[in-house]
């Protein structure tokens, strides 16, 4: 087997408990390979594993969380072990499962990838989490300390309002090493997504809509977060939402709190191009304290574009990265290769379409047929999808058939687009640039060190250990297959079933979203990529 292997480190201390109460290990298993957490900027702390932490404590357990991308596993056991699952980490999430199970350990999978693929899941696990965690966890600690654990636990969309703030974690992060996270502050203010872009699984799993937490929480959020040490004279804040601009009246609510808490804040954000269309709500976002934005402009040919079901039109993408400058915000932009549309010449036409419409950071992706995703169900359904070793569906492998090029020509044209882009001359012109243009001194030395960490990482010192020998079983696959092809936010739902049906396993919790969830579904986005949110009454279904 190829690839990082887990490590029970006997020199670790055993873990605190209070008195008798039980201990819950919480695990994110390594990263695979090369990431942008090997960038400066992009290493955000597990928030996954601090929420479920503040929910196991809720429920009387002492809770120890363990990052495997920077820590050893403690050589004393848990009672439980809950790990989150990425399908680029699974096969390690597996291996670290079955380790702990041949001590006698059990072992709860949950994330996105167990969601779709619970069936699988389950060959190493004692019990799946399908869906979010915060309705279902409770029972999922009151059954395992019963010795009572269920096969599968079926979350649901529940009220952002149930998401534990950080008063409960607080201490979590005090704990960690001064400098292993950056930004190493980070907050959800919404779920969910108005579009249903072919490739994307995040409405598979948290809905075709919005879900909100009120601007005045948020405030109160980051209130709690500027108390944590070290202090500085502002504090950076990452919103981890998939699309802030997804409720443009949410947006402008939150910014005009935001304004009037009068914080010392700075703050970055992924949302659509579509932001930048509104120039009363961009001036709010860049007043209330908005450096940068993470913008998912997948491509700069239309062809591609419409193929992923993405209505951007890449002719307004350089006037539209103009308007975030002049409001003195920089844009890291993501590209997908590798659409039918893509030719060789993709790869040189992206990078220096990114370079001409002036983004200060671009990631370059190989196209990935994610499960549970449109792709995946086209790709696998033709027969494409040649390699399902879930350790090399990171973003940098081809595991398909490319139409116009071989699997080996995508790599290496992807990595390609990183070399013309971060060579040294496009960074310096670009560092030159952003000076003239006057924007703030701090957010620009900070880009021109993402770019030379970019540049290290991505061009020099590709970070390639091998993978895992590992390969999903065939009937895993199949009904895989038929989740892929079901309406988006009834996927997880889909699978839970099926694997119901198929083995005759109970599952527990409920289907659909949770009472008090509310969930905004959109109306069809015009073809600018806006779109209107209408509110809906509490309980229904998003889509």
């Amino acid at each position: 087997m190829v690839g990082t292997k887990d490590r029970f480190n006997p020199a670790l201390p055993a873990p605190p408990r209070k008195g008798t109460r039980p201990l819950l290990y919480v695990v994110m298993p390594r990263w695979p390979g090369q990431g942008s957490h090997r960038t400066f900027g992009h290493r955000y702390p597990p928030m996954a594993l601090y929420v479920l932490a503040a929910l196991a404590r809720r429920e009387g357990w002492d809770v120890f969380v363990v990052d495997q991308n920077y820590q050893d596993l403690p050589a004393a056991d848990p009672d439980l072990v809950a790990i989150t699952v990425w399908t680029m980490s699974a096969p390690q999430a597996y291996r670290t499962a079955d380790a702990y199970r041949a001590r006698g350990v059990p072992v709860v999978l949950g994330g996105v990838h167990a969601s779709l693929l619970p069936g699988e899941a389950l060959r190493h696990a004692d019990a799946v989490v399908a869906g979010e965690a915060e309705a279902i966890f409770g029972t999922v600690l009151a059954d395992a300390a019963a010795g009572a654990l269920q096969p599968i636990y079926h979350g649901s969309w529940g009220s952002m309002d149930a998401v534990p703030g950080v008063v409960e974690f607080r201490d979590i992060i005090e704990s960690m090493p001064l400098g292993r996270y950056y930004p190493s502050l980070t907050l959800q203010t919404t779920r969910g997504c108005r579009f249903n872009c072919d490739f994307c699984s995040v409405i598979r799993i948290n809905g075709r809509g919005s879900r909100h937490l009120e601007p005045d929480q948020v405030v109160e959020e980051l209130r709690q977060r500027r108390a944590i040490p070290p202090w500085a004279p502002f504090t950076f804040v990452f919103f981890l939402d998939d699309d802030l601009a997804a409720d443009l009246d949410y947006a402008v609510r939150l910014f005009e709190t935001l304004i009037r808490a009068k914080l010392p804040l700075r703050w970055g954000v992924q949302a659509s191009v579509g932001l930048a269309r509104n120039p009363e709500v961009l001036a709010l976002a860049a007043k209330s304290g908005c450096r940068i934005v993470f913008t998912g402009f997948e491509s700069v040919s239309r062809d591609a574009l419409r193929e992923a079901n993405k209505k951007n039109r890449p002719s307004e993408f350089k006037e539209l990265v103009a308007r975030y400058h002049e409001h003195g915000i920089l844009i890291e932009g993501g590209f997908v290769n590798g659409f039918d549309a893509d030719g060789l010449e993709v790869f040189s036409e992206t990078a220096l379409g990114a370079d001409d419409i002036d983004v200060d950071l671009a990631h370059f992706s190989v196209l990935t047929p994610y499960p549970g995703t449109g792709t995946f169900a086209r790709m696998y359904g033709d027969g494409r999808v040649v390699d399902t070793n879930w350790s090399r569906y990171d973003y940098y492998h081809a595991v398909f058939e490319p139409a116009r090029m071989t699997r080996d020509q995508l790599e290496a044209g992807n990595r390609e687009a990183f070399r013309i882009f971060y060579s040294g001359s496009s960074r310096r012109a670009r560092f030159r640039r952003r000076l003239r243009q006057g924007l703030h001194p701090y957010p620009v030395i900070g880009a021109a060190i993402a770019n030379a960490t970019y540049a290290r990482s991505y061009v020099r010192n590709w970070y390639d250990p091998g993978v895992d020998d590992y390969q999903a079983p065939p009937e895993e696959l199949e009904a895989l297959l038929q989740t892929s092809r079901i309406e988006a936010p009834l996927a997880i739902t889909s699978a839970v079933q099926s694997h119901a049906e198929r083995s005759g396993l109970p599952i527990a919790g409920t289907v659909g979203p949770a009472p008090g969830a509310r969930l905004a579904p959109v109306l069809p986005a015009d073809e600018d990529g806006s779109s209107v949110t209408v509110p809906v009454s509490l309980g229904r279904r998003p889509g």
